[in-house]
């Protein structure tokens, strides 16, 4: 199960580090849901329940986030539903709310202009989530998601050159 798992990590893997190479909001989104769709399957597979549950939020956020469809309201709608299903369902102890308090976050500040910010944010998450990927045995997200932040680094540096 672990070299199966890893295998859609790996499939999902690299959806996220070509995210980190692309420099407008919409197409990171729509990468990112085909990315965390892979993400479900893979968690599910390694007995990351959070991580699954995370996953599934994340793509209903980022489609409403996509479609100009996020305010407040749908904000507390998805912070509430992230705490309780992960509350529910974590089976991992403390490293299982790693997922929510990246998920948190990133609920809130997803509709930040700047790219850079946007890319920012998308660091501070994915270290939260390289931990969680480790614990669980999901070592190909793992490599990737320290990839995601060296690449998320490199566009911040590309686009402030050309700024």
């Amino acid at each position: 199960m672990i070299i199966i798992g890893n295998i859609i990590a790996l499939l999902a893997s690299l959806l996220m580090v070509y995210s980190g190479l692309v420099k407008e909001k919409k197409k990171i989104l729509y990468v990112q849901n085909i990315q965390m769709g892979l993400f479900v399957v893979s968690n599910l597979v390694l007995g990351g329940f959070a991580g699954a549950i995370m996953n599934v939020i994340g793509v209903i956020r980022n489609l409403l986030c996509y479609h100009e469809r996020f305010g407040l309201k749908e904000k507390i709608i998805i912070t509430i539903l992230s705490v309780a299903l992960t509350i529910l369902f974590n089976n991992l102890g403390i490293i299982g709310y790693l997922p929510l308090l990246a998920v948190v976050p990133y609920t809130w500040l997803l509709n930040l202009k700047d790219v850079t910010k946007f890319k920012i944010l998308i660091i501070f998450t994915v270290i939260l989530w390289a931990i969680y990927d480790f614990i669980i045995k999901s070592y190909t997200s793992f490599a990737f998601d320290l990839f995601t932040i060296v690449t998320n680094v490199y566009a911040i540096i590309i686009i402030n050159k050309t700024k």
